[in-house]
Protein backbone atom coordinates (compact mmCIF):
# COMPACT_ATOMS: atom_id res chain seq x y z
CA UNK A 1 0.00 0.00 0.00
CA UNK A 2 1.36 3.44 -0.97
CA UNK A 3 0.99 5.84 1.96
CA UNK A 4 2.20 8.92 0.08
CA UNK A 5 0.35 12.22 0.08
CA UNK A 6 0.13 15.15 -2.32
CA UNK A 7 -0.56 18.87 -2.15
CA UNK A 8 -3.40 20.38 -4.21
CA UNK A 9 -1.00 22.16 -6.61
CA UNK A 10 1.31 19.17 -6.94
CA UNK A 11 0.95 15.75 -8.49
CA UNK A 12 2.53 12.32 -8.37
CA UNK A 13 2.07 10.98 -11.89
CA UNK A 14 0.84 12.13 -15.29
CA UNK A 15 3.97 13.32 -17.09
CA UNK A 16 4.16 13.22 -20.89
CA UNK A 17 6.30 10.25 -21.86
CA UNK A 18 6.35 8.77 -18.37
CA UNK A 19 6.99 5.06 -17.79
CA UNK A 20 6.22 3.09 -14.67
CA UNK A 21 6.01 -0.58 -13.76
CA UNK A 22 4.83 -1.89 -10.39
CA UNK A 23 5.41 -5.59 -9.72
CA UNK A 24 2.09 -7.28 -8.79
CA UNK A 25 1.83 -8.48 -5.21
CA UNK A 26 1.49 -12.15 -6.15
CA UNK A 27 4.69 -11.95 -8.23
CA UNK A 28 6.45 -10.11 -5.44
CA UNK A 29 5.48 -12.77 -2.90
CA UNK A 30 6.88 -15.43 -5.21
CA UNK A 31 10.15 -13.49 -5.45
CA UNK A 32 10.34 -13.10 -1.67
CA UNK A 33 10.09 -16.89 -1.32
CA UNK A 34 12.61 -17.62 -4.08
CA UNK A 35 16.15 -18.11 -2.67
CA UNK A 36 17.53 -17.43 -6.15
CA UNK A 37 16.10 -13.90 -6.20
CA UNK A 38 15.19 -12.76 -2.72
CA UNK A 39 18.57 -11.30 -1.80
CA UNK A 40 17.96 -8.26 -4.02
CA UNK A 41 14.96 -7.50 -6.20
CA UNK A 42 12.98 -4.54 -7.51
CA UNK A 43 9.35 -3.78 -6.71
CA UNK A 44 8.77 -0.63 -8.79
CA UNK A 45 10.70 1.13 -11.55
CA UNK A 46 10.03 4.08 -13.80
CA UNK A 47 10.96 7.24 -15.64
CA UNK A 48 9.38 10.68 -15.22
CA UNK A 49 10.52 13.20 -17.86
CA UNK A 50 10.18 16.94 -17.22
CA UNK A 51 8.15 16.08 -14.12
CA UNK A 52 6.53 19.45 -13.45
CA UNK A 53 4.82 19.63 -10.04
CA UNK A 54 6.08 16.17 -9.13
CA UNK A 55 5.79 15.65 -5.37
CA UNK A 56 5.70 12.74 -2.92
CA UNK A 57 5.53 12.66 0.85
CA UNK A 58 5.57 9.46 2.87
CA UNK A 59 5.25 10.03 6.59
CA UNK A 60 6.03 6.39 7.39
CA UNK A 61 8.50 5.78 4.58
CA UNK A 62 8.41 2.61 2.50
CA UNK A 63 9.47 -0.98 3.00
CA UNK A 64 11.90 -0.59 0.09
CA UNK A 65 14.97 1.48 -0.62
CA UNK A 66 14.46 4.07 -3.35
CA UNK A 67 17.16 5.10 -5.80
CA UNK A 68 16.42 8.35 -7.65
CA UNK A 69 18.62 9.30 -10.60
CA UNK A 70 18.21 12.85 -11.90
CA UNK A 71 19.17 13.15 -15.58
CA UNK A 72 17.97 16.70 -16.26
CA UNK A 73 16.65 19.69 -14.33
CA UNK A 74 16.58 20.03 -10.57
CA UNK A 75 14.69 18.64 -7.61
CA UNK A 76 14.98 18.04 -3.90
CA UNK A 77 14.73 15.24 -1.34
CA UNK A 78 14.00 15.73 2.36
CA UNK A 79 14.88 13.32 5.16
CA UNK A 80 14.90 14.15 8.88
CA UNK A 81 14.32 17.86 8.14
CA UNK A 82 17.46 17.85 5.98
CA UNK A 83 16.98 18.87 2.35
CA UNK A 84 19.21 17.49 -0.40
CA UNK A 85 19.28 19.29 -3.73
CA UNK A 86 19.37 17.16 -6.87
CA UNK A 87 21.18 18.32 -10.00
CA UNK A 88 21.62 16.70 -13.45
CA UNK A 89 23.47 13.36 -13.35
CA UNK A 90 23.22 12.94 -9.59
CA UNK A 91 21.65 10.17 -7.57
CA UNK A 92 20.34 9.61 -4.07
CA UNK A 93 19.22 6.48 -2.20
CA UNK A 94 16.39 6.95 0.28
CA UNK A 95 16.65 4.38 3.09
CA UNK A 96 13.76 2.06 3.86
CA UNK A 97 11.34 2.76 6.69
CA UNK A 98 12.21 6.42 7.10
CA UNK A 99 9.89 9.40 6.58
CA UNK A 100 10.74 11.38 3.49
CA UNK A 101 9.48 13.75 0.83
CA UNK A 102 10.76 14.74 -2.59
CA UNK A 103 9.74 16.83 -5.54
CA UNK A 104 10.70 18.69 -8.67
CA UNK A 105 12.06 22.22 -8.76
CA UNK A 106 9.28 24.67 -9.69
CA UNK A 107 11.29 26.58 -12.31
CA UNK A 108 13.41 23.76 -13.72
CA UNK A 109 11.65 20.44 -12.98
CA UNK A 110 13.72 17.33 -12.97
CA UNK A 111 13.63 14.27 -15.21
CA UNK A 112 14.27 11.17 -13.14
CA UNK A 113 14.72 7.45 -13.41
CA UNK A 114 13.85 5.67 -10.19
CA UNK A 115 13.70 2.18 -8.75
CA UNK A 116 12.40 0.70 -5.48
CA UNK A 117 14.45 -2.29 -4.35
CA UNK A 118 14.34 -4.68 -1.43
CA UNK A 119 15.68 -8.06 -0.34
CA UNK A 120 17.92 -9.69 2.25
CA UNK A 121 21.01 -7.77 1.11
CA UNK A 122 19.34 -4.44 0.26
CA UNK A 123 20.40 -2.91 3.58
CA UNK A 124 23.98 -4.07 3.07
CA UNK A 125 23.95 -2.60 -0.43
CA UNK A 126 22.78 0.72 0.99
CA UNK A 127 25.52 0.64 3.64
CA UNK A 128 28.10 -0.01 0.92
CA UNK A 129 26.81 3.07 -0.90
CA UNK A 130 27.26 5.12 2.27
CA UNK A 131 30.71 3.68 2.96
CA UNK A 132 31.95 4.50 -0.52
CA UNK A 133 30.55 8.01 -0.20
CA UNK A 134 32.31 8.31 3.15
CA UNK A 135 35.73 8.29 1.46
CA UNK A 136 34.77 11.51 -0.29
CA UNK A 137 32.84 13.43 2.34
CA UNK A 138 34.14 12.15 5.65
CA UNK A 139 30.79 10.86 6.88
CA UNK A 140 28.33 8.07 6.17
CA UNK A 141 25.11 10.09 6.12
CA UNK A 142 22.74 10.08 3.14
CA UNK A 143 24.14 12.20 0.37
CA UNK A 144 23.65 13.31 -3.21
CA UNK A 145 26.40 11.92 -5.44
CA UNK A 146 27.25 13.48 -8.80
CA UNK A 147 28.05 11.02 -11.58
CA UNK A 148 29.80 11.26 -14.93
CA UNK A 149 27.19 10.53 -17.60
CA UNK A 150 27.22 7.00 -19.00
CA UNK A 151 24.76 5.83 -21.63
CA UNK A 152 24.79 2.25 -20.37
CA UNK A 153 23.14 3.35 -17.12
CA UNK A 154 20.19 4.71 -19.08
CA UNK A 155 20.17 1.51 -21.15
CA UNK A 156 19.82 -0.55 -17.97
CA UNK A 157 16.76 1.41 -16.87
CA UNK A 158 15.10 1.41 -20.27
CA UNK A 159 15.84 -2.26 -20.81
CA UNK A 160 14.36 -3.32 -17.49
CA UNK A 161 11.24 -1.18 -17.96
CA UNK A 162 10.74 -2.51 -21.50
CA UNK A 163 11.08 -6.12 -20.40
CA UNK A 164 8.66 -5.76 -17.50
CA UNK A 165 6.13 -4.04 -19.74
CA UNK A 166 6.12 -7.21 -21.86
CA UNK A 167 5.02 -9.45 -18.98
CA UNK A 168 6.09 -11.31 -15.86
CA UNK A 169 7.30 -14.67 -17.09
CA UNK A 170 9.75 -16.54 -14.89
CA UNK A 171 12.59 -15.82 -17.30
CA UNK A 172 11.83 -12.09 -17.40
CA UNK A 173 11.59 -11.78 -13.62
CA UNK A 174 14.85 -13.68 -13.13
CA UNK A 175 16.69 -11.70 -15.80
CA UNK A 176 15.41 -8.34 -14.55
CA UNK A 177 16.40 -8.96 -10.96
CA UNK A 178 19.83 -10.30 -11.85
CA UNK A 179 20.38 -7.22 -14.01
CA UNK A 180 19.31 -5.06 -11.06
CA UNK A 181 22.65 -5.90 -9.43
CA UNK A 182 24.43 -4.40 -12.45
CA UNK A 183 22.23 -1.33 -12.43
CA UNK A 184 22.83 -0.59 -8.75
CA UNK A 185 26.54 -1.36 -9.07
CA UNK A 186 26.80 1.19 -11.89
CA UNK A 187 25.86 3.81 -9.28
CA UNK A 188 27.60 2.59 -6.14
CA UNK A 189 30.81 1.65 -8.02
CA UNK A 190 30.66 4.39 -10.65
CA UNK A 191 34.24 5.48 -9.94
CA UNK A 192 35.52 2.06 -11.00
CA UNK A 193 34.48 2.85 -14.55
CA UNK A 194 34.72 6.63 -14.58
CA UNK A 195 36.82 8.57 -12.08
CA UNK A 196 39.59 6.01 -11.59
CA UNK A 197 39.76 3.85 -14.67
CA UNK A 198 39.47 6.69 -17.19
CA UNK A 199 41.91 9.49 -16.57
CA UNK A 200 44.66 11.23 -18.53
CA UNK A 201 42.41 12.22 -21.45
CA UNK A 202 40.72 8.85 -21.69
CA UNK A 203 43.79 6.66 -21.14
CA UNK A 204 42.91 3.79 -18.85
CA UNK A 205 45.80 3.92 -16.40
CA UNK A 206 44.84 0.89 -14.32
CA UNK A 207 44.14 -1.29 -17.35
CA UNK A 208 47.44 -0.17 -18.89
CA UNK A 209 49.22 -1.24 -15.71
CA UNK A 210 47.48 -4.63 -15.73
CA UNK A 211 48.28 -5.12 -19.40
CA UNK A 212 51.96 -4.42 -18.68
CA UNK A 213 51.85 -6.98 -15.87
CA UNK A 214 50.32 -9.59 -18.15
CA UNK A 215 52.96 -8.94 -20.82
CA UNK A 216 55.72 -9.36 -18.23
CA UNK A 217 54.20 -12.21 -16.25
CA UNK A 218 57.46 -14.16 -16.61
CA UNK A 219 59.49 -11.40 -14.97
CA UNK A 220 59.90 -9.75 -11.60
CA UNK A 221 58.92 -6.08 -11.71
CA UNK A 222 58.85 -3.35 -9.08
CA UNK A 223 56.34 -0.57 -8.49
CA UNK A 224 59.04 1.88 -9.62
CA UNK A 225 59.50 0.08 -12.94
CA UNK A 226 55.76 -0.04 -13.50
CA UNK A 227 55.33 3.64 -12.65
CA UNK A 228 58.24 4.63 -14.92
CA UNK A 229 56.66 2.72 -17.82
CA UNK A 230 53.37 4.61 -17.32
CA UNK A 231 55.07 7.98 -16.66
CA UNK A 232 53.63 8.43 -13.18
CA UNK A 233 55.14 8.61 -9.74
CA UNK A 234 55.20 5.35 -7.80
CA UNK A 235 53.13 6.84 -4.95
CA UNK A 236 50.44 8.16 -7.31
CA UNK A 237 50.18 4.87 -9.20
CA UNK A 238 50.02 2.93 -5.94
CA UNK A 239 47.09 4.95 -4.54
CA UNK A 240 45.27 4.96 -7.88
CA UNK A 241 45.68 1.21 -8.35
CA UNK A 242 44.78 0.38 -4.74
CA UNK A 243 41.57 2.42 -4.90
CA UNK A 244 40.55 0.86 -8.23
CA UNK A 245 41.30 -2.79 -7.43
CA UNK A 246 41.57 -3.06 -3.65
CA UNK A 247 45.15 -4.39 -4.01
CA UNK A 248 48.61 -2.90 -4.28
CA UNK A 249 50.14 -3.27 -7.79
CA UNK A 250 52.66 -5.92 -6.70
CA UNK A 251 50.05 -7.90 -4.77
CA UNK A 252 47.80 -7.80 -7.84
CA UNK A 253 50.76 -8.89 -10.02
CA UNK A 254 51.33 -11.88 -7.75
CA UNK A 255 47.64 -12.80 -8.07
CA UNK A 256 48.05 -12.83 -11.84
CA UNK A 257 51.12 -15.06 -11.50
CA UNK A 258 49.29 -17.53 -9.27
CA UNK A 259 46.34 -17.50 -11.67
CA UNK A 260 48.75 -18.43 -14.48
CA UNK A 261 50.36 -21.07 -12.25
CA UNK A 262 46.96 -22.72 -11.79
CA UNK A 263 46.66 -23.04 -15.57
CA UNK A 264 50.14 -24.58 -15.83
CA UNK A 265 49.32 -27.05 -13.05
CA UNK A 266 46.02 -27.94 -14.71
CA UNK A 267 47.03 -28.25 -18.36
CA UNK A 268 50.77 -29.05 -18.49
CA UNK A 269 53.20 -31.57 -17.08
CA UNK A 270 55.67 -28.88 -16.05
CA UNK A 271 57.27 -29.42 -12.66
CA UNK A 272 56.60 -26.98 -9.86
CA UNK A 273 60.19 -25.77 -10.16
CA UNK A 274 59.75 -25.15 -13.90
CA UNK A 275 56.50 -23.26 -13.32
CA UNK A 276 58.20 -21.15 -10.67
CA UNK A 277 60.97 -20.09 -13.06
CA UNK A 278 58.47 -19.59 -15.90
CA UNK A 279 56.65 -17.03 -13.76
CA UNK A 280 59.74 -15.10 -12.71
CA UNK A 281 60.24 -16.64 -9.26
CA UNK A 282 63.91 -17.45 -8.68
CA UNK A 283 63.09 -19.26 -5.45
CA UNK A 284 60.68 -22.20 -5.93
CA UNK A 285 60.11 -22.37 -2.16
CA UNK A 286 58.96 -18.77 -2.08
CA UNK A 287 56.66 -19.52 -5.03
CA UNK A 288 55.17 -22.50 -3.19
CA UNK A 289 54.61 -20.48 -0.02
CA UNK A 290 52.93 -17.67 -1.99
CA UNK A 291 50.76 -20.17 -3.87
CA UNK A 292 49.61 -21.82 -0.63
CA UNK A 293 48.91 -18.44 0.96
CA UNK A 294 46.58 -17.46 -1.89
CA UNK A 295 45.07 -20.83 -2.81
CA UNK A 296 45.17 -22.42 0.68
CA UNK A 297 46.74 -25.56 -0.77
CA UNK A 298 50.25 -26.21 -2.00
CA UNK A 299 50.95 -26.42 -5.77
CA UNK A 300 51.30 -30.22 -5.56
CA UNK A 301 48.06 -30.55 -3.60
CA UNK A 302 46.29 -28.36 -6.15
CA UNK A 303 47.50 -30.59 -8.99
CA UNK A 304 46.59 -33.78 -7.13
CA UNK A 305 43.05 -32.52 -6.49
CA UNK A 306 42.59 -32.24 -10.26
Amino acid sequence: MDNSTINPDKKREGFLGQQMVVIPQNIRRAIENDPFLNNLYLTDIGYYPNAKNHFRKREEGTDEYILIYCTEGNGWIEINSQQYNMIPHSYFIIPAEIAHAYGADKKNPWSIYWVHFSGNTAKSFYKKHCQRGETRTGDSLPKVIKLPFEERRIDYFNGLISLLESGYSTEIIEYVNLTLWQLLASFVYHDFYSEIRHQNNGTDIVDSAIQYMQEHIDQSITIEELAHHLNYSASYLYSLFKEATGYSPINYFNHLKIQKACRYLSFTDMSIKEISFELGFNDPYYFSRLFKKMMEVSPSQYRNKL
